[in-house]
């Protein structure tokens, strides 16, 4: 580092206390120590609960932070963020363990807008939909791991591609007069199927909470997802089929692919 580029880092030096993360992976068992301390560190402001377990029977462990934690408030927005959706696809859960750790230092130091994000928003982070998944890849090692091992749950379904798929229903009955968008009923042949337990708990829990906003980020490649991203017609896979709410999730994607323009990093809202 040059004299000139020395003075430039120290002049980007913050002056308020800032936040000091260990950046290194952590292993299911220090994942949920990390969150569950990180909890009790800033309890006035979060807690941890599970949704459900996994297949092999791993808590599928939420921390929670807003001003009122445990509690739904009137009026105010609900958030979830979800990660390792598949086992092996890692940065979206570290990403998440980093956060939880941030909100909670942030608010306690003063950081002004962290404060008003947490008493105004109420934002809950599953880390590890998959831990089962990690579990595999993390023992077979980054040399050894394929892309496909660790992937998929112990049951070996993909849990991205486990939810039902409630485009073509909105598709074949959008010229209803009657027929609620907003409240499309899963259909009954989806549950002949077979439905993970890691994908029936997040199902419960989107139903117990009202959220408005939620993401879960992937690893692997630089893409941005939205609902509703099936074609009207399948055999026409790149065939445009916007959405009511087209332009909020193209402002959502934009915003998201500018901050993270320079990090491997999927998003699906």
């Amino acid at each position: 580092i040059t004299i000139g580029q020395e003075q430039a880092l120290s002049s980007l030096t913050p002056q308020e206390p800032s936040t000091i993360i260990q950046f290194t992976y952590t292993s299911n068992a220090q994942m949920y120590s990390i969150l569950k301390r990180t909890a009790a560190k800033c309890s006035h402001i979060s807690h941890v609960y599970s949704i459900g377990r996994s297949t092999e029977g791993r808590d599928l462990l939420v921390i929670e932070f807003t001003n009122n934690p445990g509690q739904h408030e009137l009026l105010k927005p609900e958030i979830k963020l979800v990660g390792n959706m598949h086992g092996n696809e890692v940065l979206g859960r570290q990403l998440l363990i980093y956060l939880a750790q941030y909100l909670c230092s942030e608010y306690i130091l003063g950081n002004q807008r962290i404060q008003t994000i947490i008493n105004t928003t109420r934002i809950h982070i599953l880390a590890s939909m998959n831990p089962d998944g990690y579990e595999l890849a993390a023992s077979e090692g980054h040399l050894l791991n394929g892309w496909t091992n660790g992937r998929t749950n112990a049951q070996n379904i993909d849990l991205n591609r486990n939810f039902p798929d409630l485009t073509s229903a909105l598709y074949r009955n959008r010229r209803s007069r009657h027929y609620r968008t907003d409240h499309i009923p899963i259909p009954d042949a989806y549950w002949f199927g077979k439905v993970a337990p890691e994908t029936y708990a997040v199902m419960k829990w989107v139903r117990s909470l009202p959220f408005v906003q939620s993401a879960s980020l992937h690893g692997g490649d630089l893409v941005i997802s939205y609902p509703f991203d099936y074609s009207r017609h399948p055999l026409e896979e790149r065939m445009f089929s916007p959405t009511p709410d087209e332009q909020v999730f193209k402002q959502l994607a934009r915003t998201y692919s500018l901050f993270a323009s320079h990090h491997e990093q999927g998003w699906t809202c």
